[in-house]
């Protein structure tokens, strides 16, 4: 019996994937045409297509999903630098834990949007409220993947850190953040993928600009296709900026197992 190679697993994957996608597409388009009299605001995937072509010929498109990659990046950007400092400093500091763990308990299930009127008395429908939003929102993946990497590491590092006298700082970048950041990256996509969506959602109602400004814009004028079309793309912008991230620190941590199999 021939046993297929393992680097031949994941092209097979994407084939089924990619198979199946073009099956349901192909349903879709079917249904669409068939009943699309009972479906009167269900545009078909070409008719989304179209509008897609349209608005990115137009040079809207282009220009709303830089607005929302561009705030989505800031935010998540901020939220990793603090985040995962403040994990970090959960983790190893008592006093730290004692006065501050409760309060991130309270704050961390609050959902982003309902942060969203508070942002917007405080600055106004402007692109700060949006970022503000986005780093609220992707702050607590990151605190709690760096909080709970830290906490977990064998005391054995530390017994080997004190063997060798080095420093803390050196203790810190030899030690501490290389084994503690594959747990931040896995933090920091999740973080990546609710900036996208947090992003979006701050501009349909709090900051009239990007990809959501366009989908309401779409909605309010009655044109499904390009409303369906920016769906897509706020979708294909979050797969291609996790694969861009993913890919990245691979590229960047060659040395980290755990890295190379996320």
């Amino acid at each position: 019996m021939k046993i297929m190679h393992k680097s031949a697993l994941p092209f097979v994957g994407n084939a089924s994937a990619l198979a199946t996608a073009i099956v349901l597409l192909a349903l879709w388009e079917t249904g669409v045409r068939l009943y699309g009299t009972q479906f009167e605001f269900l545009p078909a995937p070409t008719q989304i297509a179209t509008a897609l072509y349209r608005s990115a010929f137009s040079g809207q498109l282009v220009t709303d999903s830089l607005h929302t990659v561009a705030c989505g990046l800031a935010g998540w950007l901020i939220a990793v630098l603090f985040g995962a400092a403040a994990g970090l400093t959960l983790a190893f500091s008592r006093t730290a834990d004692r006065f501050v763990s409760t309060s991130v308990e309270v704050l961390r299930p609050l959902p982003a949007v309902a942060f969203v009127p508070v942002a917007v008395l405080l600055l106004g429908f402007t692109v700060y409220t949006e970022v503000l939003v986005i780093v609220y929102a992707s702050l607590w993946p990151l605190i709690v993947n760096a909080m709970g990497g830290a906490r977990a590491l064998h005391q054995r590092l530390f017994d080997t850190a004190a063997t060798l006298h080095l420093t803390r700082v050196e203790r810190l970048t030899k030690v501490i953040l290389p084994a503690v950041l594959p747990s931040i990256i896995v933090g920091a996509r999740v973080a990546l993928g609710l900036a996208l969506v947090v992003a979006v959602l701050v501009e349909m109602i709090g900051n009239p600009a990007g990809l959501g400004w366009g989908l309401v814009t779409a909605q309010e004028a009655l044109q499904p296709d390009l409303m369906f079309g920016y769906l897509v793309m706020t979708g294909a912008l979050g797969v291609f900026l996790n694969t861009c991230l993913r890919l990245t620190c691979k590229w960047s941590f060659p040395g980290i197992r755990e890295i190379q199999d996320l």
